[in-house]
């Protein structure tokens, strides 16, 4: 039972996955449950996957004037067709991202489980006691 007089900091596993499989390019989650290094891990990986693929959505979309004109007459005509290679590198960067943020989900409610295995502090405000718990496998 986690109430609020307990100062152990209980990390709930489906609130870190959740976290982490939110569909922005960072790994709440993983933060989340304490863990800095996976959670900037995980996070410059998704970067690195999303930016070169909103290139390619925003080069071929048209926004911002990045269009692909055929001829100074064509100037008012939008180019979206993606070419082969464009299509194949942006359905490779999604399939990446999508593979990473379910990678990040797992991890982040893993972590939260171990979180809260590992140690327990608890007060007890009617006897005034203080307990510490620590779980360690050899």
């Amino acid at each position: 039972k986690h109430d609020g007089m307990n100062s152990h900091d209980y990390k709930n596993p489906a609130v870190a996955a959740l976290l982490s499989i939110q569909p922005m390019p960072i790994a709440v989650g993983n933060f989340y449950t304490g863990d800095w290094g996976r959670g900037t891990l995980y996070t410059a990986t998704e970067l690195a996957l999303f930016i070169p693929g909103m290139i390619l959505v925003i080069d071929n979309s048209g926004w911002w004037g990045h269009n692909r004109y055929d001829g100074y007459y064509n100037a008012s005509y939008s180019n979206t067709n993606w070419t082969k290679e464009e299509r194949n590198t942006f359905y490779y960067l999604l399939a990446g991202y999508v593979v990473v943020k379910i990678i990040s989900a797992f991890d982040a409610g893993y972590s939260a489980e171990q979180h809260n295995t590992n140690y327990a502090l608890q007060y007890d405000e009617q006897s005034k006691a203080l307990s510490l718990a620590f779980r360690y496998s050899f």
